[in-house]
C-alpha cells in the first residue's frame, strides 16, 4: 500500500489540472460567447476533453489495480454547463485516451465517464437556467460524490472492501473540490461575461450618443448611434480619431475648448441644449451632458459623453405649444362655456365662460373643486331656483353622480337666466361639461306656447260669448254620449233660444243684440255648477248645455235655473228684459238607443214646444 503523501500529491497534481482548464475556459468565455454555436461548443469541448486527459496523465494508484483522477468531475461539470455536445466530446477524447492505455478496467471507465455526464445534464436540466444558482453546483458537487461510492461499491467485487475503503476519503475530498471549484470559476466568468454583454449591448444599441474620449479629444469607445450619425460603418473605424475627423474645423474646435473647459475644472456640463446643421444641412436640436474621468491617481484621464437628438421633442414642443395658443384662444371667444370634470368630480379646466355664468358661484368654479363643493356653494348662494330647502345636501349629491352619464338639462337662476348645462361623460372617465345661455331661446318657447294656446282657446271657444264653439259641441257630445252609455249612466242637454231675438235686433241694433248675446252667456256660466258641464253657442242665438251623469228632472232643474238667471240678469237692462226658452233631452241607454243627432233632435222638438208654449219656458223631450 502506498504511503499517505505518495497518494495526495497525484491527487492534488489533478485539482490544480482542473483549477489551470477552470481559468482558461474563464478567461476565453468572453471570446467564446461571441462564436457561432457550434464553433463555441466544439472548443468547450476540446477544453473540456483535454481537461479529462490531463488529469488522467496523473492518475494516481490508491491499491494496485484501483486508479483515481478527477476526469469524470469535470465531464461532469462541461456536461452541466454546456450541455451533451460538450459531454459527448470529453467523453471521446477521454475514453479514447484511456484505450490507448489498454489495461484493465476500461468498461468501469466508460461506465463512470457516461454516468457522470448523465448527473451533469440531469441537473443541467433541473436548473433550467444558463446562470443557475449556486445551490445546483452544490447539488452537482454531492451528486458526484455519491457517484464516487457507487464506484467505490463496484470495486468491491474486484478488490478487498478494505481496500476500495482507501479510496473513499480522498476521493470524496477531492471530487467535492474539484466540482464546487470548477463550477463557481465558470459560473463568475458566465455571469461577469453575462454583465459584460448586456453592458455591451445596452451601450451599443442605445438611441443616444455614447462615446468616450481621452484628453486629447481622441474617441477611446463609440457606439453604433455614433459611428451611424458620423457616416462610418463600425466602432473600430472611429477609435483614435477626434471631432477635426468628423465634423467641420470650426464646429471640431468649438467641441475642443468646451471639452477642455470641463477636464480642466473638473466640472461637469449637464443637459447642455444646441441647434446646430447635421451633414446634411438640416437644423437639429441635441442635448449633451459630459463627465470628467478621473483614474485612480486621481488625474483627469478623459471625458464621457452622452448626446441625444432632441429635433422631434423640440417640435413636438413647438406644435403642442401651438395647439395650446389655438386650443386657449377657441376656449376664449366661444360662446358656451365649458368644464373638464376628471373621473373623481373635481374639476381640471374651465374657461372664462363658464365661471361668468353662475356669477354667484363663480368663486368656487375653479380647478381643484369637487363638483358637489361647487353645487353647495351655488344653493348656499340661492343662485339657482328649484333646489329643494330642506334637503341641499342630498340634491347635490344626487346631480354631482350625474357627471357619471350623458344628459342635458335646463336650469333657471336667480337673475332670469335660463341655462342648458349638457354632460357628456369621456373614455377615460371624466366629464366635459358645455353650459349654454338659452334664456332668449326658453322666452320664445314660452311665446310660442302662449300663441299656441291662444289659437288652441280660439279655435274652441266662440269669440263673442267665450263659451265653447260648435265643432267641441259635437266632440264633446260624442265622446261623453260614449262615456255614459259605457258607464250606463244617463246624460242630458239642453237647448236654449233667445225669445225674439231677431225683433231685438231691429229694434236696439246689432250692438245691443250682441249684448244680449253676452248676457246669456254669462247666465248660463253662473248656472253650471260642475266642471264636468258644457256650454256651448250652438248657432246665432242658440245654445246648448251639455250635462252628464245627469237625469231629465236634473236636467230640467239646471233648465230652469238658466232661463230665471237670464230673467233676473236682464231686469235692469235699457233694452228691456230678455228670455229664453229651453228644450231638454235625456239620453239613456235603458230606455232605447239614440245617437247624438237624435239627441239634439229631441231637445230641439222640446225646445219648439215650449216656444209653441207662449216661450221663456222649459219643456222636456219625450222618451223614445
Amino acid at each position: 500500500m502506498r504511503s499517505v503523501s505518495e497518494i495526495w500529491q497525484p491527487l492534488i497534481a489533478n485539482l490544480a489540472v482542473v483549477a489551470l482548464f477552470s481559468s482558461i475556459w474563464s478567461l476565453a468565455s468572453d471570446w467564446l460567447d461571441k462564436q457561432r454555436w457550434i464553433i463555441r461548443k466544439l472548443c468547450i469541448g476540446l477544453l473540456v476533453g483535454s481537461a479529462a486527459v490531463s488529469t488522467m496523465l496523473l492518475t494516481v494508484e490508491i491499491v494496485p489495480g484501483v486508479v483515481y483522477d478527477l476526469r469524470t468531475c469535470v465531464v461532469a461539470v462541461g456536461a452541466f454547463f454546456s450541455g451533451p455536445v460538450v459531454a459527448i466530446i470529453a467523453i471521446l477524447m477521454s475514453g479514447a485516451f484511456r484505450l490507448l492505455e489498454g489495461g484493465a478496467g476500461v468498461g468501469l471507465a466508460f461506465f463512470h465517464l457516461g454516468t457522470a455526464a448523465l448527473v451533469g445534464l440531469g441537473v443541467r436540466s433541473a436548473a433550467r437556467s444558463p446562470l443557475p444558482n449556486p445551490f445546483w453546483i452544490v447539488l452537482l458537487a454531492a451528486a458526484m460524490a455519491l457517484l464516487l461510492l457507487l464506484v467505490v461499491f463496484l470495486l468491491t467485487r474486484v478488490v478487498s472492501l478494505e481496500e476500495a475503503r482507501d479510496l473513499v476519503v480522498p476521493g470524496t475530498v477531492l471530487t467535492l473540490l474539484a466540482t464546487l471549484m470548477m463550477g463557481f470559476t465558470i459560473l463568475a466568468a458566465r455571469r461577469a461575461g453575462y454583465d459584460r454583454s448586456i453592458l455591451r449591448a445596452a451601450l451599443a444599441q442605445a438611441p443616444e450618443f455614447l462615446y468616450v474620449k481621452d484628453t486629447d479629444g481622441r474617441f477611446l469607445t463609440v457606439n453604433e448611434a455614433v459611428v451611424h450619425h458620423h457616416g462610418y460603418s463600425e466602432p473600430a473605424e472611429m477609435i483614435g480619431r477626434s471631432d477635426f475627423d468628423t465634423t467641420d474645423r470650426a464646429r471640431a474646435e468649438e467641441l475642443h475648448e468646451q471639452e477642455r473647459a470641463i477636464m480642466e475644472s473638473r466640472t461637469a456640463l449637464l443637459d447642455f441644449e444646441e441647434e446646430v446643421v447635421d451633414n446634411s444641412g438640416q437644423w437639429r436640436w441635441y442635448k449633451t451632458s459630459k463627465v470628467p474621468l478621473t483614474g485612480k491617481d486621481g488625474r483627469i484621464v478623459g471625458l464621457a459623453g452622452m448626446t441625444v437628438d432632441t429635433t422631434a421633442v423640440k417640435k413636438l414642443e413647438r406644435e403642442l405649444t401651438e395647439s395650446r395658443d389655438r386650443l386657449s384662444l377657441a376656449m376664449s371667444e366661444m360662446s358656451d362655456g365649458l368644464a373638464l370634470f376628471d373621473r373623481n368630480g373635481y374639476l381640471v379646466f374651465c374657461n372664462d365662460q363658464y365661471r361668468d355664468a353662475f356669477p354667484r358661484s363663480a368663486h368656487a368654479r375653479v380647478p381643484g373643486r369637487h363638483i358637489n363643493e361647487i353645487l353647495l356653494e351655488c344653493a348656499r348662494a340661492g343662485e339657482q331656483l328649484g333646489i329643494p330647502e330642506d334637503d341641499i345636501e342630498g340634491w347635490a349629491e344626487r346631480v354631482g353622480s350625474l357627471l357619471r352619464v350623458p344628459n342635458v338639462v335646463t336650469v333657471e337662476l336667480f337673475n332670469g337666466t335660463y341655462l342648458q348645462l349638457r354632460n357628456q361623460p369621456a373614455s377615460n372617465d371624466s366629464a366635459v361639461v358645455i353650459v349654454t345661455d338659452v334664456t332668449d331661446l326658453k322666452l320664445a318657447e314660452r311665446a310660442l306656447l302662449e300663441a299656441n294656446a291662444d289659437l288652441s282657446r280660439q279655435a274652441s271657444t266662440d269669440p263673442l260669448t267665450g263659451l265653447a264653439n260648435r265643432r267641441v259641441f259635437d266632440e264633446v257630445l260624442e265622446r261623453d254620449m260614449a262615456r255614459c252609455g259605457r258607464a250606463g249612466t244617463p246624460l242630458s242637454l239642453v237647448l236654449l233660444d233667445v225669445d225674439r231675438f231677431k225683433h231685438f235686433n231691429d229694434v236696439y241694433g246689432h250692438q245691443a243684440g250682441d249684448r244680449c248675446l253676452i248676457l246669456v252667456a254669462n247666465a248660463i256660466k253662473t248656472s253650471l255648477l260642475r266642471p264636468s258641464d258644457l256650454a256651448a253657442r250652438y248657432g246665432g242665438e242658440e245654445f246648448a248645455i251639455i250635462l252628464p251623469d245627469t237625469d231629465l228632472t236634473g236636467a230640467r232643474a239646471v233648465a230652469e235655473r238658466i232661463r230665471n238667471a237670464i230673467a233676473e240678469a236682464s231686469a235692469d237692462d235699457p233694452g228691456g228684459a230678455v228670455t229664453a226658452s229651453l228644450g231638454v233631452a235625456e239620453y239613456d241607454l235603458s230606455k232605447g238607443p239614440t245617437t247624438p243627432e237624435g239627441l239634439v233632435r229631441r231637445a230641439d222638438g222640446a225646445l219648439y214646444s215650449a216656444k209653441a208654449a207662449g216661450r221663456n219656458k222649459v219643456m222636456a223631450a219625450a222618451a223614445e
